[in-house]
């Protein structure tokens, strides 16, 4: 294992990443080939409460988190972090903002931008950062037995501060993709400046070099996007919805309309119900790659070449038939909540949270403001299952009823 991972940091990590996600191997092969320990996460998922009690009881060192995760996470509760030595993030861009406020909250802690294509075996370089957090922070420099190349569209060696497009070579690189030797080909190319045989990969990554020696992402040369830690092309989703026998034309892209809050957005002329488009996606594509949003429209704007305009693509907007208000103080202010974190100006008591364009990291999102506001653990998985602001209502206050007797019967004994 490469240095980075020695020296103690590295003695107990957490696994609770999905097994199709990368980061895994991190979790599971760092801590057990430095003869460290496992310490698995609840089935029910990781907010500040479980990684609170991790630490405590479990005595958790090290553990990886998704930028976006991260994100939510420093911004709700950045003390939360507090016992551990090192946090590895990455996926996307890491919040410098973010960085800065869970270091001010831990001292002692160290966090880690680790960058990584699957294709490379997780990471193949990092950045870590305990007192200094640039505004812009570089995904750092190759991780032992890796080789980075900043290269021109000739495979030309660019000199830094000029952008590039990023290659990877060494230890972990994969050999291909398994039964699609075009893409194999395409991305696992000759590497000119190493022995006979020896391939490198073409990330599709553009970066620079610093006057430090360390890299920098500037962004992609294709249409790839990460998307809550996932690689996505929206091409792919887009593929398969225009599949479907009511679809007349279909068009995906991810938006970020609010900042820092990314998600993938389908657009479709069909007369097809978007609860049976998703359903129809579920059924072929990973969680990840399922649009949280659907937006009909009668056609499709164009430019002046004819392509469909993109840009001129509408923000997806609550898709409700009929306005419910909340109807409780409990409702009011989950609402309220709903409202900020969704990017909403209005949210119905029967409105559905993915409707609005909720998911997974929204949900913590909201749990995490929803428990500070009750002073009761309200879960992402609460969030998820209850789907409607008065489904979420009732949840909360069954665990205000139960806490409130909880006391009771401390009081009586």
């Amino acid at each position: 294992a490469d240095e980075r991972f020695r020296g103690g940091a590295h003695e107990r990590v957490l696994l609770h990443s999905p097994l199709a996600f990368d980061a895994t191997t991190y979790e599971l092969w760092v801590p057990l080939l430095g003869g460290g320990t496992v310490v698995a996460a609840p089935g029910d998922g990781v907010d500040e409460v479980t990684l609170r009690a991790l630490v405590r009881e479990h005595g958790l060192t090290a553990m990886w988190l998704t930028a976006g995760l991260f994100r939510v996470l420093a911004q709700e509760t950045p003390d939360c972090f507090a016992g551990l030595r090192e946090i590895w993030t990455g996926g996307d861009v890491v919040p410098a903002a973010a960085v800065r406020r869970v270091l001010a909250a831990c001292p002692g802690l160290r966090v880690v931008d680790g960058y990584g294509p699957t294709e490379t075996t997780t990471f193949a370089t990092s950045h870590p950062m305990a007192e200094v957090v640039p505004d812009r922070i570089p995904i750092g420099r190759p991780l032992a037995g890796m080789r980075a190349r900043v290269l021109d569209r000739s495979l030309r060696p660019v000199p830094p501060g000029v952008p590039g497009e990023l290659y990877l070579a060494g230890a972990g690189l994969a050999r291909g993709y398994r039964g699609r030797p075009g893409l194999t080909a395409d991305r696992f190319v000759a590497d000119p400046a190493g022995p006979p045989g020896e391939r490198m990969y073409r990330t599709g990554d553009v970066v620079r070099w610093t006057a430090e020696g360390t890299l920098e992402f500037l962004g992609r040369a294709d249409d790839q996007v990460k998307l809550r830690g996932f690689r996505v092309e929206p091409g792919e989703v887009e593929a398969v919805l225009a599949r479907h026998p009511e679809v007349a034309q279909a068009a995906v892209v991810v938006r970020e309309d609010q900042p820092g809050v990314k998600q993938l957005v389908a657009y479709v002329v069909s007369e097809a119900d978007a609860s049976v488009l998703r359903a129809f996606l579920a059924g072929v594509l990973p969680d990840y790659l399922v649009p949280s949003a659907f937006v009909a429209l009668d056609r499709f704007p164009v430019s002046a070449n004819g392509k469909v305009d993109r840009r001129a693509l509408p923000a997806p907007a609550a898709g409700v038939a009929e306005h419910v208000e909340p109807a409780t103080d409990t409702e009011r202010a989950l609402a309220a909540i709903w409202a900020e974190v969704l990017g909403t100006d209005r949210v119905g008591a029967e409105d559905s949270f993915f409707a609005l364009g909720g998911d997974s990291l929204k949900s913590l999102h909201i749990a995490a403001k929803a428990s500070a506001l009750f002073a009761v653990r309200v879960t992402p998985a609460d969030v998820l299952t209850a789907r409607t602001i008065t489904g979420l209502a009732g949840t909360v206050e069954e665990l205000i009823l139960g806490e409130l007797e909880s006391l009771a019967s401390d009081h009586e004994a």
